[in-house]
């Protein structure tokens, strides 16, 4: 028979034990590793558009048990996008523009959601368990480079394409989140048809995008072993992921990448770690030498110079500026077929014209706020998993002028923020 203080029956000690539960509420990990480590089972199901809604249910719930939450400094710019999110709806004219709608509100509610949990994360949910789900979905990413040259173009209707009600497919952003596939072949060089790996992402840009974005987590795990892979597995994958990346000819991956690694560099000088830096540079040198006694140097040097397709980015942008200016406090709502049917609809090629086109100036303010306030937050780390996380948020600016981030790119952005977020109190209370 269980004994218990006298004090524990009065309404005191209810109260008290009722607290300590309440503080001793911990994060379980599994909801972050289903995101990230299983996302390519979620795409091949057709449900990893949709799943990211799904799992900040339990999230939401574990967040309302514990007390004292921490939270962003910037949340109020994140709400206040959501805000405007929600009243460009106004301007909706179609179904399926509705739903499309309501999906991405969606995301902007998990997103948010999925930041906090990570930030509160606590001993359960920590730093070092997170970048391990993201180092397993980038290196998914990387097999998912090399299926685009063996299945190429092979798609198919997925489950959740047979359970999606007709009217939802019509909305184009659903219908390819069913439709597994994986490769685009293109033939953006005008000499033959590449196929450009897009698996386990809806698109070939986002895979490009998610690359770049992922690519610091593995640098991380190379690093340190809390993060639990053996750093020869992680230097086969990095020599492994350097020639889809190449081929896949997304020039967005190869800036924001570059830019992420040179910010890393130049803050490593400062802080005088010279070791890792003169490691940085060597295998730079040796990517740059595969690189010209490969074709693949010749197929850089080819994308740069071909530049049709930045006239047509440029004229989309043109129209996305021209469709806000119509609109320009709440937007359109979403984004718009373009008249020319070779063409992808107005709004969808950069996030930044994404919000601006869909949720006009003050829905693009609260986004940027929100990052800009993060970023600013976390900027002092001084810990090599600190700057390469802090980096993420570096990529993922650079790369709101070129891709459309989400569902994806959003989500370990917001990891991103949390993790920098964590890594930066805990050198504050080192440094206190």
């Amino acid at each position: 028979m269980a004994l218990t203080h006298p004090d524990d029956q009065t309404e005191e000690g209810f109260v008290e034990r009722r607290v300590n539960r309440v503080q001793r509420v911990t994060f379980p990990s599994w909801p972050v590793t289903a995101a990230f480590a299983l996302l390519p089972l979620w795409f091949l199901t057709g449900l990893h558009g949709f799943m990211w809604i799904f799992l900040a249910v339990p999230m939401l719930a574990a967040l309302f048990q514990k007390r004292d939450l921490l939270m962003f400094k910037g949340t109020a710019w994140w709400m206040f996008f959501i805000a405007a999110a929600v009243l460009s709806g106004i301007n909706i004219d179609t179904v399926g523009r509705m739903s499309g709608l309501l999906l991405r509100i969606g995301y902007f509610v998990a997103a948010i959601i999925f930041g906090i949990y990570i930030l509160n994360g606590g001993r359960t949910l920590t730093v070092w368990s997170t970048v391990r789900s993201m180092t397993w979905l980038w290196m998914a990413t990387v097999v998912g480079g090399y299926l685009a040259f063996l299945i190429g173009t092979f798609t198919y209707k997925s489950p959740m394409w047979y359970l999606m009600p007709g009217a939802l497919l019509e909305n184009e952003l659903i219908n390819t989140l069913v439709t597994p596939g994986f490769a685009d072949v293109q033939d953006i060089l005008g000499t033959s048809e590449i196929p450009r790996p897009k698996a386990p992402y809806p698109y070939t840009n986002t895979w490009g995008s998610m690359l770049a974005l992922l690519t610091p987590f593995a640098l991380i795990a190379l690093a340190d072993t809390r993060v639990g892979f053996s750093p020869k597995l992680i230097r086969v994958f990095l020599a492994l992921s350097v020639v889809p990346a190449v081929v896949s000819l997304n020039r967005g991956l190869w800036l924001s990448l570059g830019i992420g690694i040179a910010y890393v560099a130049v803050r490593l000088g400062l802080l005088g770690d010279g070791g890792l830096l003169l490691k940085m540079f060597v295998g730079i040198l040796a990517l740059l030498a595969f690189l010209v006694i490969t074709p693949l140097g010749d197929l850089i040097v080819a994308r740069i110079d071909t530049g049709h397709s930045n006239e047509g980015r440029t004229e989309l942008v043109i129209n996305a500026l021209e469709g806000t200016a119509e609109r320009p406090f709440l937007g359109w709502g979403a984004p718009r077929p373009n008249p020319n049917p070779a063409q992808p609809p107005f709004g969808t090629h950069g996030q930044m014209w994404y919000l601006l086109f869909s949720h006009g100036v003050l829905g693009a303010i609260g986004y940027c706020g929100f990052f800009l306030a993060v970023g600013l937050r976390t900027w002092k780390q001084r810990s090599v998993a600190g700057l390469w996380v802090h980096s993420v948020l570096i990529i993922g600016a650079v790369q709101m002028f070129f891709y459309l981030t989400m569902p994806n790119q959003l989500f370990v952005m917001m990891a991103a923020a949390a993790l920098a977020t964590r890594l930066q109190s805990d050198n504050d209370v080192l440094l206190a």
